[in-house]
């Protein structure tokens, strides 16, 4: 007989919030739990059955029916480069996963390879197909679900999220600088995805990622200047073939929005030779061009080796966190041919970025730590992490 692992008071949190507050779980759901098998022995699709044990009793325990599925992904390259997949090639949603979603309300991914950002264009046009919400816990072993970055209240993130997003306002002039020589400047497009405005709600959104971390991206016009840094990103770097945090700095030279120059030492020239083949995939105009600045908003998105031992991991939870920013590599989206989500986040640390003179992030300080909106929520919690996240991190 199988038995129920203990739930520690600092889990209980989480799994409460993100069941409550995120996955907004209903009475009578069919709730789908996907974890894969090979994150039990050192993949990167790290998970750990303590943690879906305790959602799937979580989801139990509100009325909703859950279905644990555990899965073998598709064993692939990891480099995706220079003969890059099309529809008809790329490796797909395992059949009897995409069977799963298609008969449930709610779908809870614990699967890093199905990521809806940076992987399959195939997940998100099924989930908008099946008008399936999905929670991506990112929070997927029992140490993780402990840290400060998963008991930092889901309404206090949402919040600084949506706050910060009111800060980008189309049309006003945008900047971003850094110590190490960046200068980057530009003028705030249009919001993406036919939106009004920038600042939305997730909650009643088909992406639903717990914890949440990252505001939209500002679509940026005419942007001219200098960009360096030394981190990637993970999952694109492994997909690129260069390591999350670089051995010297990238120089990047942007006109009018495209990268015009890489200059550094070997990860620049590995950054090179994928832009060049990228642009035989989806054309120049599209792997030439730069988008976003935006950043993190999570005050405590910082793990320890001992909380998360894979390092890479740990880089991607760093990119939650207020002194990252990042700037996107390439677009894909007018080529539909191209079977992947193109997430090449080059990322700064320690930057400031302006908006219309507005500061959104100052050397990892929130520019809406002191908005009352954002204290009101934060003042909500006094026994959880929340803007004061350095004082609750495991060292």
């Amino acid at each position: 007989m199988t038995v129920q692992p203990l739930m520690p008071p600092e889990a209980a949190q989480a799994v409460n919030d993100m069941l409550d507050n995120c996955a907004c779980v209903e009475r009578d759901q069919n709730v789908l739990i996907l974890a894969a098998v090979d994150g039990l022995h050192g993949g990167r699709n790290i998970v750990d059955e303590t943690v879906i044990a305790w959602i799937q009793a979580g989801v139990q325990a509100r009325g909703a029916h859950p279905s644990v599925l555990w899965v073998d992904m598709p064993v692939r390259r990891n480099v995706l480069w220079p003969e890059f997949a099309t529809r008809d090639t790329v490796w797909r949603i395992p059949p009897i996963v995409k069977n799963a979603m298609k008969a449930a309300d709610l779908f809870i991914n614990h699967v890093l390879d199905l990521s809806s950002e940076e992987e399959l264009r195939e997940l998100p046009e099924t989930l908008k197909e099946f008008k399936l919400p999905m929670v991506r816990n990112m929070a997927t072993t029992a140490p993780l679900m402990m840290s400060a970055w998963a008991r930092t209240p889901h309404d206090l993130i949402a919040e600084i999220r949506f706050r910060t997003g009111e800060m980008v306002v189309t049309g006003e002039r945008w900047e971003l600088t850094h110590p190490n020589g960046t200068h980057l400047e530009g003028k705030v497009g249009k919001a993406p995805g036919g939106k009004e405005v920038y600042p939305y709600w997730r909650r009643n959104g088909y992406y639903r990622p717990f914890p949440d971390g990252i505001y939209p991206a500002v679509n940026p016009v005419g942007c001219e200047g200098v960009f360096i840094f030394d981190h990637m990103m993970p999952v694109w770097a492994r997909h690129i073939g260069v390591p999350p945090a670089f051995s010297e700095p990238v120089c990047l030279t942007v006109r009018d929005n495209k990268v015009a120059k890489v200059e550094g030492g070997a990860e620049a020239a590995v950054l090179r030779d994928f832009l060049k083949a990228l642009a035989n995939a989806i054309g120049e105009d599209g792997a030439y061009e730069i988008r976003a600045p935006h950043g993190g908003v999570h005050p405590s998105a910082l793990v320890s080796a001992a909380q998360c031992p894979d390092p890479d991991y740990r880089e991607f939870i760093a990119s939650f966190h207020p002194s990252s920013l990042h700037m996107h590599l390439g677009q894909a989206g007018h080529n539909r041919d191209f079977p992947y989500n193109l997430h090449t986040a080059v990322e700064l640390r320690g930057a400031t970025l302006k908006i219309g003179g507005k500061v959104l992030h100052d050397n990892g300080r929130l520019g809406v730590a002191d908005d009352p909106r954002v204290q009101a929520v934060a003042a909500k919690y006094p026994d959880r992490p929340g803007l004061d996240g350095a004082r609750w991190l495991y060292t």
